[in-house]
Order: C-alpha cells, then structure tokens, then sequence
C-alpha cells in the first residue's frame, strides 16, 4: 500500500477526490445495510499495519521537519512539517519526482512572491493586483499539465501566495522571508526523503508492462468484434477497454517516476495505445462497408477477424504479439475489395508499428517511440481556471484594501492557496469540501493549544512533544483514499493555527479572526468551484468535446497539408481523454469513437483531393471538407448534404458513362462513412449542443 497525494490524479479519476458519498451495501438477500459510520474506517485504519506504517513515517517526518527548523531558529518552522504533509510518503521514485517539483515549485514561487511584494513599493493595491494576475497563470498553467508538473505549477501559486499574504503590509522582509520559505521546504523535503528511505518499504509500482499486455490484448479481441458485428454489438466492451487503457495510462507516469529509462518505455507505451485507438476505428470503418453479407469482401472479414483473434490468443499465452496472420488476411480482403486498399494499408501500417514498439517496450528498451498523439491542453478548461484564479484573488484582495483589517490577509491565503491547489483537478467541489471540515475540526483544538496548551507548557518542544497523537491520527486519516484531503488539511491547518512550538502569548480574538478568515477563504473557494465558476466532469467533458470539433475543422481547413497530420494527432489525444472521462457513460465513448472516425475520413479525403479527380468527385471532396470546416448547426442535414453526393457520384453522366472505378467508389465510401457519424452522433458535432431533428 502506498499514500497517494490528491495531486497524483490525472484528472479524470475519483481515486482521492472524487464524489463524497459512500455507496450503497447489500446483504447476501439483497437487503440495503447502512453505510459505515465514519468511526468504523478509522476503527479499520488503526489495524491495517500498511496504513498505520504510512502514518508513522508522515509523523515522524514532520516532527523531525518541525524540530530542526525549530532548532535552526526559523521564524516559522510549521512550514518544513507541511512540505512533509504535502508530498506525502508514496513510493520512492515517485516520491522523489514530487519533492523535486516541491523544491522548484516553491523556488519560483518565493521569488515571485517576494517580487510582487518589492514591485509594489509600499503599495498594497499593485502588489495585490500583481498577486491576482500571477495566480490566475499558475491556475492556468497547471490546469493544463498533469502529475507532478501540474503540482509543481500549483506551488508556484500557493509559494507566492504565502509570501504576498504574509508580508505585504509588515515590517518583514519579503527576500528573506521568502529565502526561509524555501529554507523551510528543503529541510522538509529531506525529511520526507529520509524517512522514506529508512523505514518506507521498497519501490513497488504496478507491473506496467504486464497491465500494458491485458490492455493490447483486449484490444485486439474488441477489434475482431468489432469487424463483423452490428450496432447490437455490446457497447460496455468498448468502454471497458478504454478505461482499462486509462487506468493503465494513470498508473503508469507514476510507476516509471525517478527512472529515466521507465519515462523513455513511457513515450513507448503511449505511442502503443495511440496506435490501437486507431486500429479500433479502421475497424469500424471497414465494418461499415463489408458488414452486409452482399458486399464483395464480407468472406474476408471473416477471415480477417479470425486472424485478429488468434493474435489474442497468441499474446495472451506467450506474450507475443504476432501479426503475420492478420497481415495476410488483411492482403486477401483487399484482393476481394480494392477499395478498401488504402484504410488496410493503413491497418497494415499501423499493425506492424504497434508489433514494433510492443516489442521494444515488453523488452525494455529504451528507443524513441513515434508521437503518435499530441498532448493538447483544453483550451475552454484552462482559461474558466485562470478566470477563477483572477477571480478569487482579486476579490480577497479587494476586500482586504476595503477593510483595512489585519486578519483579512488570511482571507487572502487560504482563498489564494486552495484556488490554485485545485485548479488541477476535474471535481474540485466535493475535495475543498472536505478541505473545509478538516480545518474546522483543526479549529477548536487550535485555539485550545494557543491559549490553554502553550501557556500551560511553557517550553516548545514539550508543545510539540504534545502535539504527536494529533498529528499521528490526521495522518491515518491522509493514509486511506477517502479521507485523505480531511486529515492533510487537519494537520496543514492545525500547524498554521496552533503553531505548536512558539510560545509567544496569544488572546482569543485574533485568533479566532485568523482561523476563521481562513476558514472564510476555503469557502469563497467552494463557492467558485460549485456554483458562480463551477467544474465537473460534466462540463471537462463538455470542454473536450468543444476542442475535439476545433481540431476536426482545423482538419478539414488544412486537409493535404502536413499539418492535418498534426491535428489528427491531437484530436487522438482529445478523443483519448473524453473516453476516459466517460464515466461509464457507453454513449460518451461512442461519440468519441465517432469523432476519431470522422477526422480519419476527412483525412483520407484531404490527401485525396489533390489527386486527379474527376470534376464531380473533386467538388464532392471539396463539399465535404468545407462543411466540416466549422461546427455545425444541423449535422443531420450535413449528413443528408453527404449522401446526395455520394449518391450522384454513383449515378452515370450525361454520356451514359459509369464513373471511375476504385477511386470514385473509394470517396462514395469516405461520404458515407462521414455521413454516418454525422447523422448518428449529431450531438458531438453541433455548435450549439442541440442536434437538430433528422432531415427528411
């Protein structure tokens, strides 16, 4: 068992912030049972050893972070114990990537911090201003990256935050106060580091190479059903092997963190699935063409399927991936069915590249793989985060210059802190939430520590000794998945508010104003995220589809020039990414399967039009391109528009004369396939999210 911190998602998984509720159990008779009262998955977290190994090494870390930061005499030594709470304790190569985008994170942001504060020159309103901008580009920023770089982005924020809220208005210096930030980070990075080393158990990540080869080898077997059956085909196996891809895609940046040679079998990986995302959509559209029992290549797809399940077969018992057979089977089809020729060229292509870079990742070694997709951010998203950012910061900040009030700065920290925290992730709301109650039940003790515990003690290291079985219970409760978020922010709110180990004398209202501006903070934050700028899966998942009809204009726009090529890349990438994001949802998957599909036929069709062309053909090619050159209002109608000029490039000319052949079939056939998913999807294609009715 390994701790997981919430800025390990993707951003499409609920493994740490996903939805609150629990779900429903049922009794042998089917009988609903109520669902666990929250003391019992504590009561089970004391007697897992591998939970209670992880809340050892979280508090003994922190506590050596905190003493020797204390010893040190650093004005604020709580700050090395939450570097420790931040990073966590998760495997060592994964534990080593997030402490060095810890340490750099929070080195750009001190420095950025310190010079918004310096720029300001004793004004409060431009280093504010300047603070809300900064925010809302490492909102931004790491909303469009993943994994640690997007961690690494996020303490840009939160490094600069801290240092703005805290110094802007007070005698302290903001270079060296930002200097002890980062002081403060590298003492609880090497304590983190250090008790992993010595106590944490053995790297052990997911056998990545293993997963990958079930991964190929329901691909492979989806393929071979996908070549002969019908739209009553059972859709759940599609969803199934794509969120198995992504589950694998998830675990695997994590598994290969700290190695150099596992990022380099990583770019492998990714060209693996790149290319048996599209093996399944060449499957699709040979389907839709040899399907009928009538068609002239329907005996060999039959053959062709057969071949298909026999390299499952094969990879499933001897972890070999075989192509041979299927590339012959795939030569007698095009025998049967010329038209075919250039999409099981294709197929050919991209069998023999999937057989090599398998080959080269099951063996380890480390050559450059083909980019055969191309990460893309989603534009909508990141702007509605760098919008929230702005947002948020500026109206802490305003309401700051308004009341003039010594405790609104932390109104500005916690709201600064959290909104660019979780800026990442797809679900925020239900994660800030619980943000929320960790620092409210840090609340009370705090105060208890600062006016009952200090004075009482005296002396900051008994304080701190006093303070273990509160952190050692938080930190059972950051070991388990989910309440991991309440017991980081019990013990990250619990050290800023209790500050164990100064004994300076306190009175209840500061103290009181402070915790509950901050608590005020994490509430404008949840307002954001849930209702005035909210963010779901639903409107990710919106966002995506908005970038994926971008990309297939940008398409159609720059068909047979090489940077169609890129676009199709990309819009592979933004396919990949909303079928992961379905959620179970079959339809979901389907239209993302269909978007492939279309930009794969308006590929084909932009390569084409360059040929020597009959003049019909050429201005049906041209049609096609030039209705998919922006979202439509009507896709069914697009679709009518398509099946018109397929049919009229069937019929014979004026002379009574047949038109061409292979190629004029060959673009009947791209019409048609195009006209489908138009016609069949409409709701991804429309600009205005209501597909219309069906024309005719």
């Amino acid at each position: 068992m390994s701790q997981r911190s919430f800025f390990d998602c993707s951003g499409w998984c609920r493994c740490c912030v996903g939805s609150s509720a629990r779900p429903w159990r049922f009794s042998k008779t089917g009988t609903p049972l109520a669902p666990d009262t929250p003391l019992k998955p504590l009561i089970a977290t004391f007697l897992n050893s591998a939970a209670c190994n992880i809340a050892i090494r979280l508090t003994l870390a922190s506590m050596i972070a905190m003493s020797v930061a204390t010893a040190l005499g650093m004005e604020s030594p709580w700050w090395a114990a939450m570097a420790v709470w931040m990073i966590g304790q998760p495997p060592r190569g994964l534990l080593f990537e997030r402490s060095l985008a810890q340490l750099i994170g929070t080195l750009v942001g001190a420095v950025a911090g310190a010079l918004l504060v310096i720029a300001g020159s004793g004004s409060s309103a431009v280093s504010l201003a300047g603070l809300a901008a900064w925010i809302a580009v490492c909102c931004g920023v790491a909303n469009a990256m993943r994994h640690q770089r997007a961690y690494g982005a996020a303490l840009c924020g939160l490094s600069s935050a801290v240092i703005v809220a805290l110094t802007l208005g007070t005698t302290l210096d903001p270079s060296t106060f930002a200097a002890a930030r980062v002081l403060d980070n590298l003492i609880g990075v090497v304590s983190a580091v250090g008790v992993a080393i010595a106590l944490g158990p053995p790297t052990s990540g997911p056998a990545i190479a293993g997963r990958a080869r079930t991964v190929a080898t329901q691909a492979l077997t989806l393929i071979a059903d996908a070549l002969t059956e019908d739209s009553g085909r059972p859709l759940t196996r599609e969803r199934e092997f794509l969120l198995s891809l992504a589950a694998v895609e998830a675990s695997a940046e994590d598994a290969v963190a700290g190695s150099i040679a596992g990022r380099r079998r990583l770019g492998e990986m990714n060209a693996l699935f790149a290319f048996l995302l599209d093996l399944i959509v060449v499957a699709r559209a040979i389907r839709s063409r040899e399907a009928s029992s009538q068609a002239p290549g329907h005996a060999g797809l039959m053959a062709l399927r057969e071949a298909f399940d026999a390299s499952a077969n094969v990879l499933t018992a001897e972890g070999v991936l075989d192509v041979e057979a299927i590339d012959a089977a795939s030569r007698q089809l095009e025998a049967s069915d010329p038209v075919l020729s250039p999409v099981l060229g294709e197929m050919r292509m991209l069998l023999a590249r999937t057989a090599r870079v398998y080959r080269r990742f099951s063996e380890g070694k480390g050559e450059s793989a083909p980019q055969a997709s191309r990460p893309h951010p989603e534009i909508a998203g990141l702007r509605l985060a760098m919008l929230r950012g702005a947002i948020a910061a500026s109206v802490a900040g305003l309401a700051w210059l308004a009341i003039d009030w010594e405790p609104m700065r932390y109104l500005l920290l916690g709201t600064c802190i959290f909104t660019v925290l979780f800026s990442m992730v797809d679900e925020p709301a239900p994660a800030v939430r619980q943000i929320f109650l960790g620092g409210l039940a840090a609340a009370i003790p705090a105060v208890i520590w600062r006016l009952v515990v200090v004075p009482e003690v005296g002396d900051a290291w008994l304080s701190l000794l006093l303070a273990v079985p509160f952190v050692f219970i938080a930190s059972l409760l950051q070991s388990r998945p989910a309440t991991l978020v309440i017991g980081l922010a019990f013990n990250m709110l619990f050290a800023v508010m209790a500050r164990p180990v100064d004994t300076s004398v306190s009175t209840l209202p500061p103290i009181v104003a402070n915790e509950a501006l901050l608590l005020a903070g994490i509430v404008l934050n949840y307002a954001l995220y849930r209702w005035l700028l909210p963010m779901n899966p639903a409107r990710r998942r919106m966002h995506l589809r908005a970038s994926i009809r971008r990309e297939i204009s940008a398409i159609s726009i720059r068909a047979g020039t090489p940077w169609a090529e890129r676009h199709l890349a990309r819009l592979r990438y933004l396919v990949f990414s909303l079928a992961v994001r379905s959620r179970g949802q079959v339809q979901q998957v389907e239209d993302a399967l269909a978007a492939l599909t279309l930009g794969h036929a308006l590929f084909r069709l932009g390569e084409m039009q360059t040929a020597d062309l009959a003049p019909l053909a050429r201005d049906a090619v041209r049609e096609t391109l030039r209705l998919a050159c922006a979202p439509l209002d009507d896709p069914h109608r697009a679709g009518v528009i398509l099946r018109e000029c397929a049919r009229r490039l069937g019929q014979a000319d004026p002379q009574g004369n047949r038109p061409d052949g292979e190629q004029t079939t060959r673009i009947r056939w791209l019409l048609g396939l195009a006209a489908r998913e138009f016609s069949e999807h409409a709701a991804m294609f429309t600009a205005t999210g209501n597909p219309g009715r069906p024309a005719g």
